[in-house]
């Protein structure tokens, strides 16, 4: 009798298990980093999310800083186990789709590669296409070399006018002379303009392009920084603290700084704002687009590090259908304005570039962009398998040690192009069938243009 009722109790509890499994919630976990307007953005979308869907369950787990998000991601790729959507940045999605390491999501949350190019920002199209499937749905981002931010209080106390664009180079280093302060010495005590954040390579990119020079060699596949344009604009930035003393490596990195109120502009990106508003509700930042670095030449700009969600290959059967569910939402415009209030940047559908959120809501900073990136002047520095090593281990150390007096201008850029292209090299050993990077200089193509 005692073996039949632990075999009957047995035999209950594999059938509520079994119940619970069919009839109950399936659970998603999904990973980003612990920076306020992702973290508020992605409750928002989940919150609706979950109300349409309640047979779903979406859980955000936030993690403490990018190194540290993006070295978990990475150990559950290997493991073949973790969360079942990763929020991370463009530059990895390239490097995790050509060895399969996250799965492709056409035809699931986007019906095909061409109807992707018609209707998404380009920028989508070109980090997240390969061997024609996408990767990545991406997150309202506003592309990172677009501006200057500034702090307002600090221009009106200095009667300087915060427009929507500065005219020149010359009009930005005058801002940035009067309101630089300095001791006795004339050493800077507060920087009139901070260039101390390690995505700020991409300004010096966007500049040598913005001259006419190339600093990648689409036939060779090589980078070439060792050109007079790449020099022009690599010593304009030397000079922000040798000729100039607009800033000065004494005073904390740029984010720092302008939160210390120790920086009064700064090259910094747009993603700043919101997460002032959130952590700073005291201070007042805006944002200016930045000059041409060649008089009466409008500037170009790109952005090659956007946020998205991707799925790890690991992710099967029930969970990966309901991944896909909240991938199809979170690609929609009611999840990408969701997710916009939280986190004002460029939506992935083109259709809500003319949305009133660029006119009269949070977005409207951004319309100098958009009129921008309609002149056709946005273009895309990429992809680059492992771009991240590039910007963060390559280039920015080595600016970081021309600009502490460590090294000159010209053996910046030997060093710059020497250890970048070494790294390609030890790419192309990992991954060799990672496709061929093209650069369009002169504009994208005419099916990707925005209008």
């Amino acid at each position: 009798m005692k073996l039949n009722r632990i075999v009957l109790l047995v035999s209950l509890l594999l059938v509520l298990c079994v119940a619970g499994t069919a009839f109950g919630k399936a659970q998603i976990t999904i990973w980003c980093m612990a920076f306020d307007p992702h973290v508020n953005g992605g409750n928002a979308t989940i919150k609706a999310f979950m109300e349409k869907n309640p047979d779903i369950e979406v859980i955000l787990e936030p993690q403490p800083g990018q190194a540290d998000l993006v070295a978990k991601m990475r150990a559950a790729l290997a493991a073949g186990n973790g969360a079942e959507i990763f929020i991370t940045t463009g530059t990895t999605v390239l490097e995790w789709a050509v060895p399969g390491s996250i799965q492709p999501i056409t035809p699931d949350v986007f019906p095909s590669v061409d109807w992707v190019k018609q209707n998404l920002d380009p920028e989508y199209y070109l980090q997240c296409n390969l061997n024609n499937q996408i990767w990545a749905v991406g997150i309202p981002d506003p592309p990172g070399d677009t501006g200057i931010l500034v702090n307002t209080a600090d221009l009106k106390a200095a009667g300087l006018a915060v427009d929507k664009a500065f005219t020149d180079t010359d009009q930005l280093i005058d801002y940035a002379k009067k309101l630089t302060k300095y001791d006795e010495k004339g050493n800077p005590v507060k920087a009139g303009l901070s260039f101390q954040e390690s995505n700020d390579p991409m300004f010096f990119i966007s500049y040598i392009a913005d001259q006419g020079g190339k600093f990648w060699d689409n036939d060779k596949q090589v980078f070439n920084f060792q050109t007079p344009e790449a020099q022009k604009a690599l010593q304009f930035f030397n000079d922000l603290f040798v000729t100039h003393k607009v800033d000065s490596v004494s005073l904390p990195t740029t984010m720092d700084a302008l939160v210390q109120n120790l920086a009064s502009m700064a090259f910094m990106w747009p993603e700043f704002l919101p997460f002032a508003k959130i952590s700073y509700p005291d201070m007042d930042f805006q944002f200016i687009m930045k000059p041409g670095f060649v008089k009466g030449k409008a500037p170009l700009f790109s952005h090659s590090d956007t946020w998205n969600f991707v799925m790890p290959s690991y992710v099967k059967d029930d969970k990966k259908a309901a991944a896909v569910k909240f991938l199809q939402f979170l690609a929609s415009e009611e999840g990408q304005l969701l997710f916009l209030e939280q986190n004002p940047g460029l939506p992935i559908p083109r259709s809500l570039l003319n949305n009133d959120f660029y006119k009269t809501g949070k977005g409207a900073y951004l319309e100098p962009v958009i009129a921008a990136m309609k002149a056709g002047n946005f273009r895309y520095w990429g992809p680059f398998p492992e771009q991240d090593t590039l910007l963060y281990n390559i280039w920015w150390p080595s600016i970081d040690a021309m600009i502490h007096g460590q090294q000159d201008v010209d053996q910046t850029l030997v060093q710059m192009e020497t250890n970048s292209n070494k790294q390609i090299e030890t790419m192309k050993a990992k991954y060799p069938n990672v496709p061929k990077v093209t650069i369009y200089y002169d504009g994208l193509p005419e099916d990707l243009a925005i209008k």
